[in-house]
């Protein structure tokens, strides 16, 4: 832990135990440095860390105040630990939500690609230019799968830098996440089975479940644990299930992610009874430290997680990039982009 963050972590178990309470004005910058005997810089870090996590205000020219309470959300009422449906239809619902974007007084808050003008856009196209006049005429050609053998090399090396073990034959790129994981899901399963999604879910997946008329489970998925693990134990054991489809990190829509143990109790039942995953990991480089947490499929020995990622979410829209990589058995793959 840096000096800033036991400053800021020093100063909010003073504000959660009353030392400082909603309003107070804290110890001016100088007379904390003065105090603390740290840099100005240093202490600097701490209050604006503790701002950006809405711990303290600023207002100009006066200093720093302790912020109003933090009210932690709770649900209103507590999903259903299961919820199973043997018909799946709301693709012509989610085409008319989607729809509506175009709309130019709408918002559209559920497109989860990021705004164009957030990137260097002229440093990206100089560096685009430079590899397009160094790419070899052979490689602007149609490029057949498994897919381009030096971007399955460096997507491998990621993953090599992870501890995470991606033979390049074992890539194949295509030309989306969502193509992928419609590969899994397909791979897994047949029109009838029964297949666990969480709740809520990304509604690309409820989509996939219905082109491919398969029944589901829901299964409770919370904020910070991820899913409820106790249900989804009872729906493997009341169901046929056949695939399980989830979002371990950065979940669409609530955001949060599983904690480790739990990625390894969530591989364990799932090979208890047989079940292949289907590893929605499109935000998987999105995250905020210096190591992303690492996907389901890092603890995955027999070849039984498909790992779907993508670049779209952190590349400049229309340059995203989507891969899906081939487990250790026969007909189980996971995806990496």
């Amino acid at each position: 832990m840096t000096r800033y963050e036991q400053l800021a972590q020093q100063l909010r178990e003073q504000i959660r135990t009353g030392v400082w309470q909603e309003g107070d004005k804290l110890p001016s910058l100088r007379d904390t440095v003065r105090r603390s005997g740290l840099s100005l810089m240093t202490v600097l870090s701490a209050y604006q860390l503790l701002e950006s996590q809405g711990w303290i205000r600023s207002r100009p020219q006066s200093g720093y105040f302790v912020a109003p309470a933090r009210v932690t959300p709770r649900y209103s009422s507590s999903p259903p630990p299961l919820l199973p449906s043997e018909t799946v239809d709301i693709n012509a619902f989610i085409f008319s939500v989607l729809q509506a974007g175009n709309d130019p007084g709408c918002v559209a808050l559920g497109s989860a690609f990021p705004d164009a003008s957030l990137f260097p856009q002229h440093q990206l196209s100089r560096s685009l230019i430079k590899v397009a006049r160094q790419m070899p005429s052979q490689g602007s050609g149609v490029t057949l799968p498994p897919g381009c053998a030096d971007l399955r090399r460096s997507i491998a090396q990621r993953y090599a830098a992870r501890g995470m073990e991606v033979s390049p034959d074992e890539i194949v790129i295509t030309s989306g996440a969502l193509e992928a994981l419609n590969l899994g899901l397909q791979s897994l399963t047949r029109p009838g089975d029964w297949v666990v999604v969480e709740s809520p879910a990304f509604y690309g997946a409820l989509q996939a479940i219905e082109r491919h008329q398969l029944k589901a489970v829901a299964v409770a998925t919370d904020p910070q644990q991820g899913m409820d693990l106790d249900a989804l134990a009872q729906a493997l054991r009341q169901y046929p299930i056949k695939a399980c489809w989830l979002m371990s990190h950065a979940q669409n829509p609530l955001g949060g992610s599983m904690p480790a143990a739990s990625k390894q109790r969530l591989l364990a039942l799932l090979a208890e009874h047989g079940v292949g995953l289907v590893e929605d990991d499109v935000y998987g480089e999105l995250y905020a430290g210096l190591a992303p947490p690492l996907p389901v499929k890092a603890w995955d020995r027999e070849g039984r997680v498909l790992h779907c990622g993508s670049f779209s979410k952190t590349w400049p829209p229309a340059s995203g990039l989507a891969g899906w990589r081939r487990g250790s058995r026969p007909g189980s793959f996971s995806a990496c982009s």
